[in-house]
């Protein structure tokens, strides 16, 4: 018996000396990036977005040095107000609650999406769409993501998103 109080008296020490895990709740920065699937290396894309609290950006590659990719870097306008309320939303979104779903029999080919969340301690949540894969509860992301980057306006030099031949 005197072991048994000895093992849970150190057991209850140990317990209350760790602290609980900060939920990650200030987000800083989402970014959605979309790589091409099996088509001819040269055809082969990286886009991404980026949208911090105060400011939206567009940038595309291509994954070989000899790319049709329309290549660049480019600022965004993007409405203050919808980039806050974005920020808002997902932000109350806890990442634990995204559980990701392989497929049975995964398909050939296809391309990846990857949301990622980064918050103020550094700390990413990041949701990486495979071909097939999906992820329980992500609509609550996705949806007002793909909302919002639907609302941006490419500029003209970068709307083709491979170059177009002389």
């Amino acid at each position: 018996m005197t072991r048994l109080c000895a093992f849970l008296t150190a057991l209850l020490l140990c317990l209350s000396a760790c602290a609980p895990e900060p939920p990650m709740t200030r987000l800083t920065q989402i970014t959605f990036s979309r790589d091409s699937g099996s088509i001819l290396p040269e055809l082969q894309l990286h886009e991404e977005y980026t949208l911090t609290r105060q400011n939206a950006a567009f940038s595309r590659s291509g994954k070989i040095a000899a790319t049709q990719a329309n290549a660049g870097a480019w600022d965004l306008s993007a409405d203050p107000a919808a980039l806050e309320a974005l920020f808002t939303q997902v932000e109350a979104l806890p990442c634990a609650n995204f559980k990701r779903v392989e497929p049975p029999d995964p398909p050939d080919g296809g391309g990846t999406q990857t949301y990622t969340l980064t918050y103020a301690s550094g700390a990413p949540c990041t949701l990486t769409f495979d071909p097939g894969v999906t992820y329980s509860g992500s609509e609550a992301l996705t949806q007002p993501v793909q909302q919002f980057l639907s609302s941006l306006t490419l500029p003209a030099e970068a709307a083709a998103p491979y170059r177009l031949a002389p």
